[in-house]
């Protein structure tokens, strides 16, 4: 019991010495770690609403008349098509930013319902790939389906909106899209 007591004491005096140097004791060093860390998480949280604001897309993309929301875009360099260069667009329910190989995880559903387009540096859809929840044909693809409107590629930015003018079929599966994107270019 002694050593109890012992053990007790010896805190109690170091709890005190700690109040002595710092009159604030421990919830002075407890209040400037909340400070801290309260403004890590502002200052981060207006890093991310900037980096969400270099991409946006909006519209509609139904499969089988079931719909997903694409609610990220990206672009990527593609790869070389007959000689062109080509931009891979990939859309997604989920946040792919951070992860490498977006396109081709994509189309294995790692992010959600999924449309990944390859297109020429003019804005000429080149190829279509559709993974959409609803469809039991997974991936789909369907270059001639999906037509680029309003196309631009200018200040780092490349926006334009893609549409399959109503429901499209491929393998006895149906999909729709009319999809307005502005993103960061590769």
């Amino acid at each position: 019991m002694a050593f109890v007591t012992s053990a007790v004491t010896t805190k109690t005096r170091a709890c005190q010495a700690e109040t002595a140097y710092n009159p604030k004791g421990r919830r002075g060093r407890t209040n400037q770690i909340k400070t801290v860390v309260s403004i890590f998480v502002i200052v981060a949280s207006g890093a991310a609403q900037l980096i969400a604001a270099d991409s946006e897309v909006s519209g509609t993309f139904k499969g089988n008349d079931q719909p997903a929301n694409l609610a990220f875009v990206s672009a990527h360099k593609g790869a070389p098509l007959r000689g062109q260069e080509t931009i891979k667009l990939v859309f997604t329910e989920k946040d792919h930013s951070k992860g490498e190989q977006a396109d081709l995880k994509a189309l294995f559903g790692d992010y959600g319902s999924a449309l990944v387009i390859g297109i020429q540096l003019d804005g000429k859809v080149v190829t279509c790939d559709v993974l959409h929840e609803a469809h039991k044909q997974k991936p789909i693809s369907s270059p001639a389906s999906v037509k680029m409107s309003e196309f631009k590629n200018e200040n780092g930015q490349i926006s334009g909106k893609l549409t399959t003018d109503g429901k499209a079929e491929a393998f006895g599966e149906t999909w729709e899209v009319n999809l307005t994107f502005r993103t960061k270019a590769p």
